[in-house]
């Protein structure tokens, strides 16, 4: 079956944060139960968000590898999710596109 990346970075007003985390668990309980997820999680800010145990991190949008029929399947997934029915992601920035690994998911 097709695997598509998916780059979904997240609105920059100033509510977007509070519009992420108002509906998080529901996606991420969603996420656990969709077997088409292979892999995904937050891209977070700054860059050195990881460096150091007590480093700044916000997030900044979403990052994931679905397994699905086609891209419409793909496009439908993505669209029927609650951040991005909710405005978490920015609808005019988000990529899907076809992908390929020599590294089995």
């Amino acid at each position: 079956m097709p695997l598509f990346a998916v780059y979904a970075p997240d609105y920059t007003d100033e509510e977007a944060i509070q519009r992420r985390l108002a509906v998080r668990q529901s996606h991420l309980d969603a996420a656990a139960k969709n077997k088409s997820m292979k892999v995904g999680g937050a891209m977070l800010a700054p860059n050195e968000a990881l460096d150091t145990p007590d480093a700044e991190r916000k997030m900044i949008g979403s990052m994931m590898i679905i397994e699905c029929d086609s891209y419409a399947d793909a496009k439908k997934m993505i669209e029927s999710d609650v951040y991005w029915t909710g405005n978490v992601w920015d609808k005019e920035k988000t990529v899907i596109r076809p992908f390929v690994s020599p590294k089995p998911f």
